[in-house]
């Protein structure tokens, strides 16, 4: 499970910041007169996670300007701290266990380390990957796998890489969670190993997981209803 959490150990007190509940900060000129790199940097971490509450739950043309006024200054005074805010913003708006997740927001920050010309091709590519990942299957979007239950139920969709033991768990905690009976179970695999065999799922191999899924972050689930429009949207699964 650890090496499926890097982004998330570079990024953990970010994470955890912004449940904080700090409130009374004003977004629009949030980074005025603000040091973007204390020498304590988790002082740095807590302000940006500060921010981060404050731009998923404020006004979005508001968010949408504090974050140019970030990556004006970013890129302007400090390339050390570009590369660890882009972290940040990674941890903050990206992962799946933050409170601080939005697509919006995320592929926002992602167009500007893309025109910003900061990081190298390679050291982007993995940000516009992120992207297209955080892109599919939103709550209220109609999902891009799997097609809906043939028999009208909902349908509880577990991502599991075929190499991670931690996954082969959340099939067994899952399939026996009365919670999802009324459910059909489907486990979309992917990575290198054999299909696992388990009770009360269909399991599906995708060679190409990796153009709908972050398997990294894996396992985790998604609902859909009937219709194929998604209920719940990406959740760890341990």
């Amino acid at each position: 499970m650890v090496r499926r959490v890097v982004l998330l150990l570079l990024t953990a007190s970010v994470l955890l910041s912004c449940q904080s509940g700090k409130k009374g900060m004003a977004l629009a000129s949030f980074w005025e007169g603000k040091t973007l790199l204390s020498e304590d940097i988790s002082l740095s971490e807590e302000q940006f996670a500060d921010f981060a509450e404050l731009a998923v739950a404020g006004p979005r043309e508001e968010a949408l300007t504090a974050l140019d006024a970030l990556f004006d200054r970013l890129k302007a005074e400090d390339e050390v701290a570009y590369y660890i805010y882009s972290d940040w913003v990674a941890g903050a708006f990206y992962s799946p266990l933050s409170p601080c997740r939005d697509a919006e927001l995320f592929a926002y920050c992602v167009g500007r380390l893309e025109t910003d010309g900061i990081l190298t091709e390679d050291e982007f590519r993995r940000f516009g990957r992120m992207r297209d990942w955080i892109s599919l299957n939103a709550a209220g979007q109609k999902a891009a796998l799997p097609q809906p239950d043939p028999e009208g139920r909902p349908t509880l969709v577990l991502v599991i890489d075929l190499s991670c033991p931690s996954c082969r768990m959340a099939l067994d905690k899952l399939g026996t969670d009365p919670a999802w009976d009324s459910c059909r179970r489907l486990a979309l695999c992917g990575g290198h190993g054999e299909a696992p065999d388990a009770d009360g799922w269909e399991i599906q191999l995708l060679p190409d997981a990796a153009s709908y899924f972050d398997l990294g972050l894996a396992p985790f689930y998604y609902v859909i209803d009937p219709a194929g429009v998604v209920s719940k949207s990406y959740t760890p699964a341990l």
